[in-house]
């Protein structure tokens, strides 16, 4: 039950207190009458008059010269001859209250609620002793609550909600002690609840929602003994719930909801037995919930939602009888769903999802015949979706997803007419998808992708009119697209992705004016892209990637103003980009990649001022890039390579400052390297390889980016290649300046983009949430020509440099046991020692069958992943069961040695600018594995050790996608599980045994807040790991207990200090309990890049660790 819910249910008691209001003026008759007489209220009301805007004419009626004046005057009522009574409620009325009101002596009832009166509330009201109700709700008042009003000690409605109050409330509000109605609710007010309010024992009524407010809930609220209603909501209140809140006994309506509240619910809150709303949702609760809920008999509502509540759900629903809605989403319940559930008859909403639930969904739910929302998603749930569901027949939204259900979609469940709403994504279900859904004429959203479900889509499905979500994808459903589902002209979202569809793509759809969403990617439809899909104008999402659609690009896509997001790579499309492509001014990703068109770079392209990725790789496209690309001032990923792209490199590229990936390669550019491109400090990945490039590489490139980037130029001379002292002394063959080009441009644009991504990291979070969903495709290099070095029958195969079997034999002593590095899950790595002096890493995978064409190809693969954070596969081999892998040696270690190191008191100390470094390294490489590798590679397995350090202290992940190259079976004495290692493997993993992106970013979190803290995960008690010692820490305020000892030295007052616990929060948002709370990688890092508000950390370093802690 939300906030406003329980408003509304308050205000209905206030109603009830019959002695207020109406009933009023029978207390008025006994009242002293106030000094004073009817011309001074004459002259008040006449003030009155003239302080208020009356656009509407409401006063019309208010003649001074009148007899009968003021007491016939519309909203005044007489008593005694003094005006008792002020009622004019929502006619528009504007202006100051004047002082003049607390003239009226022996007014009973003030009511000027819903107008729009603004300025301070008059201090003068305090005047009115015999005042017994306020009602200024519903305007536009601001300024402070005087602390005078307190003396109104007659006063029994104060309603001052809805306005633009600020400051404190003044305790002495706590004089009122006839006061029975208080609601201060929707306002600005701060501070701490006054305990004050405590000593008004009449208070039957209290809200106070939507402030400002913190502190603790006052004890002496306990004392409230005739409380009905109390409503906190969505503030900032901390502290635990005072036990003394048992006392109220009378209380039939608590929202505590949308707070900091924490620790666990007290016992005496059972005792409540007249409580019928209980909503506590959005704090940070603990413990369990105990079979005393069962004594709430009077309960109809339940939300606690979004706390970290766990233990069983208890089972005392046949005790409930009244109870309508239960709703505890968002916890860490485990257990059973209860078999008394059936027992609360009228039970309308059940919420259950986002918690770890598991068991079966019981047969005994039919009984609930009033059921209208049941939701378990998100939990660990088995077996079949019961038959028995079908005899719900109110029931409106059905969410089941994100389980381990199994087997088919019960026949019958066509008959459920009222459904709005159906989710059963994300199982482990099979068959066909039911004909009988089109009988569902009321349905909005039908969500079945992520199963296993096989046969056609049905084409009687375009018979639902309302349906808004389409959602099928990643199934096995074949067969065509039917033309009729451009019928179901309400439709938003139609995502049929990763299918077996094949034909044409319906020109159809082209009459579907609402959607906004069209995925049927990764499928077989051929034909061409029909020419209305640019219609579409609310078109925000275009993803129709890998299928076999060919002809021309239509021009008329673009015409879609509003897509952001756009893939029509991986098909047989020809011809030129179209130039009305210029116009798709909010596209944030084009990608085009892996075509066969023709024609020049357009530069209307440059139009397209939002873009953030561009991908044109893998093409035919010829001449040079156009200027002006300068104006993407946006774009953070250009990939143009495997195109017959030629001319220089334009300077001006180094101007687009937000570049991260830069891939011209496989191209035929000429001339030398832009020095400009020097300047792009944000970027990660450069490739330039395989063109006519000459000349010297500029330094600050050669210092941030190895030779794979430079290589096949046999013009281009410096470091990081081989030929580096090749260089010729002239400038001749040097790269262009920024003089002789374009104009060029500094470091002041990039420094400026630097301090944006420290400060605007909320911006750049909404734009990766905004990419949840959209895969982007590594644009793969065309592997280079592999070099095939016999020696005998064995052939060891080398990606660039000439390295023979024979020289590893002898480099690793035969895989002698003294070259031993490391052993792990996936084999024995060797130290190789070359007769060059270089240094080599050798893998020796684990024996086993794996057919040598699929390890080739597998091995070619990993081959073009290349990352500056990834180590890079150099090589391999493969003969029998003898499997090898040969990537650079990291000769500084891996984290958990360092961290292991960085503990001893002799040690060297991690300060924290190195710390962000490793994290944010690691965070890039492993969203590359997510996001820019087809098929994306999920690691499995993130932890420490797996972080290696190369000579510049630059941090590598490792071990990514050997699980396709290497049968691994498990060392019983390991710490490793079948899927990752115990203390970084989520917990779904563990009961799934498999390994997804999410439960990546889990293992990611753990290894963020053990490089954060010095401590390892799996040091704590049975009942407690490190992401609940954190969490415990920051909740007792213990700050600094988080801090590894050589951070202690941090200055609170410091931007270190801020950054360290933004970090931890990144960290605490992987680790979520439910796998779709977690972020996406691309979210960590753009959240990690925006911890870093201090100085800028070097993109390098040659020591990662220092002596002392930055201060």
């Amino acid at each position: 039950m939300g906030g406003a819910t329980a408003y509304a249910l308050g205000l209905i008691l206030v109603c009830l207190c019959s002695l207020v209001g109406n009933g009023s003026r029978v207390l008025a008759q006994d009242a002293v009458p106030a000094a004073g007489s009817l011309q001074t209220d004459l002259s008040a009301l006449s003030a009155f008059q003239r302080s208020v805007t009356d656009k509407n004419g409401a006063l019309v009626s208010w003649n001074s010269n009148n007899i009968s004046a003021p007491c016939n005057w519309r909203g005044i009522s007489c008593t005694r001859g003094r005006v008792s009574e002020v009622e004019l409620p929502a006619l528009g009325l504007s202006g100051p209250l004047p002082d003049e009101l607390g003239l009226l002596g022996d007014l009973r009832r003030l009511s000027l609620h819903s107008n729009h009166f603004s300025g301070r509330i008059p201090s003068s009201l305090s005047n009115l002793t015999n005042l017994r109700a306020l009602y200024l709700h519903e305007n536009a008042l601001t300024g402070t609550i005087p602390l005078e009003l307190g003396n109104l000690r007659n006063l029994q409605v104060l309603n001052l909600a809805s306005n633009g109050l600020v400051g404190i409330i003044p305790s002495q509000i706590g004089n009122l002690i006839s006061l029975r109605s208080l609601d201060l609710s929707f306002n600005a007010l701060y501070g701490d609840l006054p305990s004050s309010l405590g000593a008004c024992a009449n208070l039957t009524v209290m809200f106070m929602t939507e402030n400002g407010l913190t502190g603790p809930i006052p004890k002496e609220y306990g004392s409230l003994e005739s409380l009905q209603t109390l409503g906190l909501s969505s503030n900032n209140l901390s502290g635990f719930l005072p036990t003394e809140l048992g006392n109220l006994q009378t209380l039939q309506v608590l929202d505590l909801s949308s707070n900091g509240l924490q620790g666990s619910i007290p016992v005496s809150l059972w005792t409540l037995s007249n409580l019928q709303y209980l909503d506590i949702h959005s704090n940070k609760l603990t413990g369990s919930l105990p079979n005393d809920v069962g004594n709430l008999l009077s309960l109809q509502k339940l939300n606690l939602d979004d706390n970290l509540l766990s233990g069983d759900i208890p089972d005392v629903f046949d005790r409930l009888k009244q109870l309508q809605e239960w709703n505890v989403t968002g916890n860490q319940f485990s257990g059973g769903i209860p078999a008394s559930l059936s027992g609360s008859t009228g039970l309308r909403t059940l919420r259950l999802d986002r918690n770890q639930l598991s068991g079966i969904i019981p047969t005994s739910l039919n009984q609930l015949t009033q059921l209208e929302v049941l939701t378990v998603s998100n939990n660990f749930l088995s077996g079949p979706i019961p038959s028995t569901i079908t005899g719900l027949t109110n029931l409106r939204s059905l969410d089941l997803s994100h389980n381990n259900l199994t087997g088919t979609i019960p026949s019958g469940i066509g008959s459920l007419s009222g459904l709005t709403s159906i989710s059963l994504a994300a199982n482990n279900l099979d068959g066909g998808i039911p004909q009988e859904f089109s009988q569902l004429s009321n349905l909005q959203v039908l969500d079945l992708h992520s199963n296993s479900f096989t046969g056609v889509i049905w084409p009687s499905l375009g018979s639902l009119q309302q349906l808004q979500v389409l959602d099928l994808s990643s199934n096995g459903l074949s067969g065509s697209i039917p033309p009729e589902l451009g019928k179901c002209t309400n439709l938003q979202t139609l995502q049929l992705g990763n299918q077996f569809l094949t034909g044409v793509l319906p020109s159809s759809l082209a009459t579907l004016s609402n959607l906004q969403i069209l995925n049927i990617s990764t499928n077989y439809l051929n034909g061409s892209i029909p020419p209305g899909l640019g219609s579409l104008s609310g078109l925000h999402t275009l993803d129709l990637h890998e299928n076999t659609l060919e002809g021309n690009i239509p021009a008329e896509l673009g015409s879609l103003q509003q897509v952001k997001f756009l893939s029509l790579a991986d098909n047989l499309l020809i011809g030129e980009i179209p130039m009305e492509f210029g116009n798709l001014y909010n596209v944030q990703v084009l990608d085009l990649s892996k075509n066969q068109l023709v024609g020049n770079v357009t530069s209307e392209l440059w139009r397209c001022s939002s873009i953030v990725t561009l991908d044109l790789d893998d093409n035919q496209l010829v001449g040079p890039i156009p200027p002006g690309i300068s104006q993407l001032q946006n774009l953070e990923g250009l990939y143009l390579q495997m195109n017959d792209l030629g001319g220089e490199i334009p300077s001006e590229l180094g101007n687009v400052t937000t570049l991260t990936s830069l891939d011209l390669s496989q191209n035929n550019f000429s001339g030398g390297i832009p020095v400009t491109l020097g300047g792009l400090i944000d970027l990660q990945m450069l490739n330039l390889s395989d063109n006519q490039l000459k000349g010297s590489i500029p330094p600050e490139l050669a210092s941030r980016f190895n030779a794979s980037s430079f290589q096949g130029n046999p013009s281009l001379c410096g470091r990081p290649l081989e030929n580096s002292g090749l260089c010729p002394s002239s400038d001749s063959n040097s790269a262009p300046s920024p003089s002789n080009k374009d104009g060029g441009g500094g470091l002041g644009t990039g420094a400026i983009v630097g301090i944006a991504v420290g400060c605007g990291g909320i911006g750049l979070i909404l734009l990766a949430i905004y990419a949840l969903g959209v895969v982007f495709f590594i644009r793969g290099d065309r592997r280079q020509e592999s070099e095939a070095v016999p020696f005998g029958d064995h052939k060891l195969i080398m990606f660039q440099s000439p390295i023979t079997f024979a020289n590893v034999l002898e480099a690793t002593g035969q895989f002698d046991e003294e070259h031993v590095l490391n052993r792990t899950r996936y084999g024995i790595v060797f130290k190789a020692f070359l007769q060059d002096g270089s240094v080599l890493s050798v893998r020796r995978l684990p024996d086993g069958v794996v057919e040598e064409n699929l390890f080739r190809h597998e091995a070619e693969a990993l081959g073009r992943v290349k990352h500056r954070n990834l180590t890079v596969l150099r090589g391999y081999y493969v003969s029998g069961d003898v499997k090898l892998l040969i990537y650079d040696y990291m000769p500084n270690g891996n984290l958990a040695a360092l961290l292991q190191e960085a503990s001893h008191q002799d040690g060297h100390v991690l300060n924290w600018p190195m710390r962000h470094l490793i994290a944010l390294g690691v965070a890039r490489g492993l969203s590359f594995l997510h996001t820019q590798c087809t098929p994306a590679i999920i690691h499995g397995d993130v932890k420490p050790s797996n972080v290696q350090f190369d000579a510049d202290f630059e941090a590598h992940l490792s071990d990514f996608g050997l699980d396709r190259l290497a049968v691994t079976p498990l060392d019983p004495s390991s710490s490793s599980t079948a899927v990752g290692s115990l203390g970084y493997v989520s917990p779904e993993a563990v009961v799934s045994g498999q390994v997804t992106r999410e439960s990546d970013v889990y293992g990611f979190g753990i290894v963020l807040l053990e490089l954060l803290t010095g401590r390892r995960p799996v040091v704590f008690t049975q009942d407690e790991d490190i992401v609940k010692w954190v969490k415990r820490q920051l909740q007792s305020g213990q700050i600094q207990e988080l801090f590894d000892p050589s951070l202690l030295e941090l200055d609170p007052e410091s931007s270190d200090w801020e950054e360290f616990l933004l970090a931890v929060k990144v960290a605490l948002l992987c680790t979520a309990p439910d796998p779709l709370d977690r972020p996406s990688m691309t979210e960590v890092v753009f959240m990690l890049e925006g911890c870093r508000v201090g100085p800028d950390v070097p993109t390098s370093s040659s020591d990662p660790t220092s002596r002392t802690s930055p201060a």
